[in-house]
C-alpha cells in the first residue's frame, strides 16, 4: 500500500512574524508511487543536484520566526512550482533532471496513472495549502525561497554563465520593475539589496561569480508568482529569492552568515511599508 506523506497543519503561533516562506524544492522524500519505475543509474547525487541544495540550512528555523511551508518530496519526482498540466521533461512530474539526467526507466517517464497519483496526492494538497496561507490575513508578505547552481545549467537561458550571489525576482526586468503591480515593488527589492550589499563582507566569496545582486536574471520568479491570480497576491509584495549554492559548496562556513542575511531580509520584509 502506498504511503501518503500528509502536509502538516500550520498553527499561527504567537510571536511569528507575518511573512510566509515557501520552499518548493527542498523536500527529501521519495514517494512509493515512483520507486518501482526509477532508472537503475539514477543516483542519490543526481537527485540532490536537481533539488535546491542547502535550502533547509538557509531558510528553516530562522530567529525571525516566519511562517514556512516546505514541500516534502524531492524535486526530481514532483515540482509544485510547475503547472499540473506541464508534461515537459522538466515539468511537474519530470522525466529528466535539470542537469539532463534520466530519472525513470522509460524515456516517457512515469506511467500516466502513477504521474496522476503524484499530482493528486502531493502537488495538489501543497498548492491548496499555499493558497490558503497566502489568503490568510496572518500573512502580509510572501517569499518563494530557492537556491541556484553557480553556473547556468543545461536547459537554462544562461547556460554556462556565472550567476550572482543573490537574485530577487518579481517577474519583471533587470532593473527590478515588476511585470504586474500586484508583485513586489522595485523599491522593496532595492531595500533588500542594500541589506545584502552591506552584509556581503561577512561571507567568504573567494570564488567566481558575476555580481552580488541581480534582479530577474537568470530567473524572473514567474513560475512561482504565476501559480496565482495576481489579485490573490495584491498587497503581499510577493517575490522570489535565489541564493547561489557555490557560497556553501565553496565554504560551508558561509551557512551561518548567509542565514543571518536571510534573517535580516525577512525582518525587513515584515517591517516594510509603502511610502
Amino acid at each position: 500500500m502506498s504511503q501518503v506523506f500528509d502536509i502538516p497543519a500550520f498553527d499561527y503561533r504567537e510571536g511569528q512574524i507575518p511573512v510566509l516562506l515557501e520552499l518548493p524544492h527542498g523536500g527529501h522524500l521519495t514517494p512509493n508511487e515512483v520507486k518501482r519505475y526509477l532508472h537503475p543509474k539514477f543516483t542519490p547525487g543526481d537527485r540532490r543536484e536537481d533539488s535546491d541544495e542547502f535550502s533547509d540550512e538557509l531558510y528553516l528555523d530562522l530567529p525571525a520566526a516566519p511562517h514556512v511551508l516546505r514541500f516534502m518530496i524531492w524535486r526530481a519526482h514532483a515540482d509544485p512550482n510547475r503547472p499540473c498540466d506541464d508534461i515537459d521533461a522538466d515539468g511537474t512530474v519530470k522525466t529528466l533532471t535539470s542537469q539532463g539526467v534520466k530519472i525513470y526507466q522509460s524515456d516517457r517517464g512515469l506511467p500516466a496513472q502513477a504521474r496522476q497519483q503524484v499530482i493528486d496526492r502531493y502537488i495538489q494538497p501543497h498548492r491548496r495549502r499555499l493558497a490558503e496561507l497566502v489568503a490568510s490575513p496572518a500573512i502580509e508578505k510572501v517569499v518563494f525561497c530557492h537556491t541556484m547552481p553557480g553556473i547556468g545549467t543545461r536547459g537554462a537561458e544562461d547556460k554556462g554563465e556565472l550567476r550572482p550571489l543573490f537574485m530577487f525576482g518579481n517577474d519583471g526586468d533587470a532593473d527590478g520593475t515588476p511585470s504586474n503591480q500586484c508583485f513586489a515593488e522595485r523599491a522593496l527589492l532595492l531595500t533588500l539589496s542594500e541589506i545584502v550589499e552591506t552584509s556581503v563582507g561577512d561571507l567568504d566569496v573567494d570564488f567566481n561569480f558575476c555580481d552580488v545582486i541581480r534582479y530577474n536574471h537568470p530567473y524572473t520568479g514567474g513560475n512561482s508568482l504565476n501559480r496565482f491570480d495576481p489579485q490573490a497576491l495584491r498587497g503581499k509584495q510577493p517575490l522570489t529569492i535565489e541564493i547561489n549554492r557555490d557560497l556553501i559548496l565553496h565554504n560551508p562556513d558561509n551557512i551561518a552568515p548567509t542565514r543571518a542575511i536571510v534573517n535580516r531580509l525577512v525582518l525587513a520584509l515584515a517591517q516594510w511599508r509603502r511610502d
